[in-house]
């Protein structure tokens, strides 16, 4: 089964499964990738999640040993996965599956994962998860220009102190909305708190990711 380890600095998790578990899910982000009509880059940032976890399963990633007298539980493998990656990688793997035929096994692994990344986003960030976890799922990824945020939005959160993170991962979520831009200015009036600016955005997008410090 799946399971998780918070990282640093509300920098994201540790996904951690046995091997079929994570076998599975590398089969179905690869099928999903190759079949859905929604992902129109298929060498994009949702590849991304199946090659994590075939390193993890190389164990070139985190090898976790069995607990001490629970060696019943088998040796487990982890990958690190930034916080805004992993979200938009996991809304474009549930809303694929809306477009496409799918078998148990795909629709099992992709709870599962939601339910890893909402146990711990409540962990992570306590009493505003539920608004979190609400922008999160309202995220539409299969518009094009979505997708194509997470360059600068990843390249912001990794700037990030821990403090930062845990005051404005929200509204980093909130700006994955393809209208952000031109409501940004009449939220900024009505004082909504931590905006980050369009013109920021603009000047992380061909940047590099700075060191996530997790």
């Amino acid at each position: 089964m799946l399971s998780y380890t918070l990282l640093k600095n509300h920098a994201g998790i540790l996904l951690v499964g046995d091997h079929t578990s994570l076998t599975w899910l590398h089969q179905v982000v690869h099928e999903v990738n190759d079949r859905s009509p929604v992902i129109i880059d298929k060498e994009g940032s949702f590849l991304g999640l199946a090659y994590d976890v075939r390193k993890a399963l190389e164990r070139q990633r985190e090898v976790i040993p069995p607990p001490k007298h629970f060696e019943e539980v088998g040796v487990r493998y982890g990958v690190q996965i930034l916080w805004p990656v992993l979200l938009l990688q996991q809304r474009l793997l549930r809303q694929s599956l809306a477009f496409l035929s799918h078998t148990a096994k795909t629709q099992a692994i992709t709870y599962a994962l939601e339910a890893v990344i909402e146990d711990a986003l409540r962990e992570d960030f306590g009493a505003q998860a539920e608004r979190i976890i609400g922008l999160w799922q309202r995220v539409d990824p299969a518009q094009a220009q979505v997708f194509d945020m997470i360059n600068s939005r990843a390249g912001i959160f990794c700037s990030w102190t821990k403090t930062q993170r845990k005051s404005g991962f929200a509204q980093l979520l909130s700006s994955f909305d393809p209208m952000y831009d031109s409501f940004y200015s009449m939220r900024l009036k009505n004082g909504e708190k931590n905006l980050i600016s369009p013109a920021e955005f603009a000047a992380w997008e061909n940047a590099e990711w700075p060191d996530p410090r997790w």
